[in-house]
């Protein structure tokens, strides 16, 4: 794996760069579809097993609508999948860490917006506690120059007490004001005593130094330390 921290890795890149051969790199739409059409039923039979329409299915797998999670508890008790693989692609037997959201710079949402996490089989880093680590989805190019879009950062959470920012590190830092929080992934830089966050993006956008102190508007914290990134790949079709 290919390490952002300013001490050498202990990985490899081809420690976890797995190819996607695995239902976790699925949308869930594509899950549902895969679920019903495995169990042998059409939409119709679906719809009928668990009390909704045709259109309603049809919805589900293309995307276009996200079924409830009472929904898919049905969904999954009619197809004989787990409710597990349904949201995750990750089998009970599998191992591996979770995303658990996306950072994206100048993207503000609500508090009450719910990311459903997912595994992913990314093997831990062994110099950090397994339950401190997790992954985000980059969104967007703000950390390009580090991260390309629909990668992913391995991370570290600074609340653990298993790790702390130190001067070079990549960050993933949330910005919260009136009610709206920001996740965004930043180089955290000690200059002339001041600690600031410096954007990592070639986007004139996202050029603009950030002081960590924040303004009274705004609330700066710095939630993880990115100790890696990952990138899946797909292999050729023979």
């Amino acid at each position: 794996m290919y390490s952002l921290t300013n001490p050498a890795s202990s990985y490899s890149v081809e420690d976890c760069e797995f190819p996607i051969d695995y239902d976790a790199a699925m949308e869930m739409r594509e899950r549902i579809f895969l679920a019903r059409t495995k169990a042998g039923l059409t939409q119709d039979e679906l719809a009928a097993a668990v009390g909704k329409t045709r259109g309603a299915v049809s919805q589900w797998e293309s995307g276009e609508v996200r079924p409830r999670h009472s929904t898919l508890l049905a969904i999954a008790n009619a197809t004989k999948r787990t409710i597990t693989w349904l949201e995750s692609g990750i089998g009970e037997k599998q191992t591996g860490l979770k995303v658990v959201g996306e950072v994206a710079a100048g993207i503000w949402r609500e508090g009450t917006v719910e990311y459903v996490p997912f595994g992913v089989p990314v093997a831990p880093h062994p110099d950090y506690p397994v339950e401190a680590q997790r992954l985000y989805q980059v969104r967007g190019n703000s950390v390009n120059k580090s991260v390309a879009d629909g990668e992913y950062v391995h991370c570290v959470a600074v609340e653990s007490g298993a790790i702390f920012p130190e001067n070079g590190d990549l960050v993933v830092v949330t910005r919260t004001k009136h009610g709206t929080t920001e996740y965004t992934a930043k180089r955290y830089v000690i200059e002339d005593g001041k600690k600031i966050l410096r954007p990592e993006s070639t986007d004139s956008a996202h050029q603009e130094d950030i002081e960590i102190n924040g303004d009274d508007d705004t609330v700066i914290q710095i939630v993880d330390v990115v100790v890696a990134k990952w990138k899946p790949f797909r292999r050729p079709k023979s």
